[in-house]
């Protein structure tokens, strides 16, 4: 129990600060000693909401919170309505409360209708003092639902940044995975080979066989200088980029950030020039992070063709889209085009959001 008191943020403790206005009319004698015992349950509720695991319970001290200030408002001092602050803390960072469409929302404005419906009935206020209640109620859920505003907003953003944290690292794993790969491919057998000539060649030489020695060490010499230039081949190859595997790249990040993703690919990679297939692999994964960025989409569909002078790369999505067009939309995009004389345009503003890529087409040699 000592370690759930603990876990109780310290904005929360600061709260009870203002359980000193309840309990000193008690100490003035202004109220019965018995009421001090109301304010213990109150407190100890408060504290069991924020520690307790238990659905059921948690419901308890929710009514016993809201019968407190229900019950002290109408019949005690009308100064208790304050405390459905103590309310509203709950809803915005305990209950993590979305809307109206929460139970714990409902009857923290059903516990406000009660109040104003008490003070009218059994003390008859005057319009003047009903007025001064229902301003104070209307702050109240103002500053509430504005704090469960901005909790929401703070959520989604950190839920974006995880997101986008995931994404990276898939990114970062096809990379690496990518390079694993070649250097696998290209230079594992080349230094078997060299390990085997090696070997060779130190029992030549102990056989003083010094002409089948030389000739294996030529060719150890001529095997090293081919590893050098695939080694070279390997970096350049990392500096460029392939749309079939950028493709599959994308696919896994649309499913991460849990978007539907249709693609349709009419292109033959077969006749792409290595500058134009790696610009329009980077645009791809430029369109596609925005969508997940910005959008809020649900599907998106990817189509990639080419006529007879050009490569098209179309990118759709049925999330919120541009408030307005201002002409520089994308310029990132807009830039990377720019030396190969591309275009950029916005087909759809929304509904859905479509964008297409026009880069000049030309055939490889």
């Amino acid at each position: 129990m000592l370690e759930r008191l603990k876990s109780i943020h310290y904005m929360f403790w600061i709260s009870l600060i203002f359980m000193v206005f309840p309990i000193l009319p008690v100490v003035t004698g202004w109220l019965s000693a018995w009421h001090l015992l109301i304010d213990i349950l109150f407190v100890v509720a408060y504290l069991g909401v924020l520690t307790t695991k238990s659905q059921r319970l948690s419901w308890l001290y929710w009514g016993i919170l809201l019968t407190y200030v229900v019950g002290n408002t109408a019949f005690v001092a009308v100064n208790y309505i304050w405390f459905f602050f103590f309310l509203s803390n709950l809803l915005s960072y305990h209950f993590s409360v979305g809307g109206l469409k929460s139970l714990h929302v409902w009857t923290f404005l059903l516990a406000q209708v009660l109040v104003v419906g008490q003070l009218l009935i059994f003390q008859r206020i005057e319009v003047e003092f009903l007025v001064y209640l229902l301003v104070i109620l209307a702050f109240v859920d103002l500053m509430t639902f504005g704090l469960v505003r901005i909790r929401i907003v703070e959520d989604l953003k950190e839920a974006q940044v995880k997101q986008n944290a995931q994404i990276n690292l898939l990114l970062a794993e096809n990379e690496r995975n990518r390079i694993g790969q070649d250097l696998h491919d290209s230079l594992g057998h080349t230094f078997a080979m060299l390990s085997v000539k090696t070997d060779l060649a130190l029992q030549l030489f102990q056989m003083e066989a010094y002409p089948q020695v030389e000739k294996e060490l030529k060719e150890i010499h001529q095997i090293s200088k081919d590893s050098m230039n695939e080694v070279r081949t390997i970096v350049e190859n990392l500096k460029s980029r392939t749309l079939t595997s950028e493709l599959e790249t994308v696919k896994k990040m649309l499913e991460i950030a849990g978007i539907e993703v249709q693609v349709e690919n009419h292109l033959d990679k077969a006749s792409l020039t290595q500058d134009v297939e790696s610009m329009a692999s980077m645009i791809l994964l430029e369109l596609v992070t925005n969508i997940i960025k910005h959008a809020k989409a649900s599907k998106a569909y990817l189509k990639l063709e080419r006529t007879e002078k050009e490569l098209i790369l179309t990118i759709s999505d049925d999330g919120c889209g541009f408030a307005f067009l201002k002409g520089d939309e994308l310029h990132t995009v807009r830039d990377r085009v720019f030396p190969f004389s591309g275009e950029v345009s916005v087909i759809s503003q929304k509904h859905p959001t479509e964008v297409q890529v026009r880069l000049p087409y030309k055939e490889r040699n």
